[in-house]
């Protein structure tokens, strides 16, 4: 024990009366008024968080609250189901791309061919000219080849034909004659 006064004669002051408005002030000097001041800061302060905490805590404020927390999740959820439309559609969008594309790829080759088929048939009408050309060439050879070789077989048959009949008249000279 003799210790322990020995100690409490170092932590606390010796005046009682001092001791004792020191304990209550926490050790620090304080006015009155600048305590009475705080006190109704305090108080001011406490009086309107507790009645904000008390209408925060309502049934309507909770009720509120759920209401909007629903109505989120419920925006969040149309939102995917209106981004899952609009994906599907830009996906078509793209195809539909695709296949105008396609289509002028298309077109223009089937302009190419058609260009081709006319070139081809206007060559064709050119080579069917020219067979017609020299079909005709060939007909009017053969009839001017008809006309010579009947030419040619009269005057063989005329030449045959006048020997014969020089012969069959001297032949009948003779006879007459005998």
């Amino acid at each position: 024990m003799d210790t322990e006064m020995d100690m409490s004669e170092f932590l606390m002051p010796i005046d009682e009366e001092e001791d004792s408005r020191e304990s209550a002030l926490c050790g620090c000097k304080l006015p009155l008024w600048l305590g009475l001041l705080l006190l109704l800061a305090v108080v001011g302060l406490l009086v309107p968080l507790i009645y904000f905490a008390v209408r925060a805590n309502s049934k309507a404020c909770v009720d509120g609250l759920q209401a909007q927390k629903e109505c989120q999740e419920l925006n969040q959820h149309l939102q995917r189901q209106l981004n899952q439309p609009q994906e599907v559609l830009h996906e078509k969008e793209a195809e539909a791309a695709t296949c105008k594309q396609t289509v002028v790829t298309l077109k223009d080759a089937l302009k190419k061919e058609q260009a081709r088929v006319e070139e081809l048939q206007g060559e064709l009408a050119n080579l069917n000219q020219q067979l017609d050309d020299l079909s005709e060439k060939l007909r009017r050879k053969s009839e001017d080849s008809a006309k010579d070789y009947a030419s040619s077989f009269f005057d063989l048959f005329s030449f045959f034909g006048g020997v014969v009949t020089t012969r069959i008249v001297l032949i009948i000279r003779k006879c007459l004659k005998k």
